[in-house]
């Protein structure tokens, strides 16, 4: 997503003093928004929404095992096929965990 084009160009300076530790911090906050430093600290000094960048294949995946969990949810009740059912739902929540630590791993590798 390109960046949004400035209005005004950016022509005034602050200098602040921070401790290395919360440079750090900001660094790696401005990183996983995947904005600038500079862009970082101006929407979160302006109380601006700072967009997550979890990835749209990531949230469509999640959302369609949840769908199918919830089916296998509703095909549980009153059916003797109970333990097989929920042998399936167990594959669907592990498939959902698999899913949630790949877009965590590649939140922390972008950091």
């Amino acid at each position: 997503m390109p960046r949004p084009k400035r209005t005004q160009s950016v022509t005034s300076e602050i200098d602040i003093r921070i401790t290395s530790d919360e440079k750090e911090i900001v660094h790696t906050q401005a990183q996983k928004a995947r904005l600038t430093l500079s862009e970082y600290l101006r929407r979160c000094s302006m109380n601006k929404r700072i967009h997550s960048r979890v990835s749209d294949k990531a949230i469509a995946r999640l959302s369609s095992l949840c769908g199918l969990q919830k089916h296998l949810l509703m095909q549980i009740k009153g059916l003797p096929q109970k333990d097989t059912l929920r042998s399936e739902l167990n594959s669907v929540l592990a498939g959902i965990t698999a899913t949630l630590r790949t877009v965590v791993k590649d939140n922390e590798d972008s950091e």
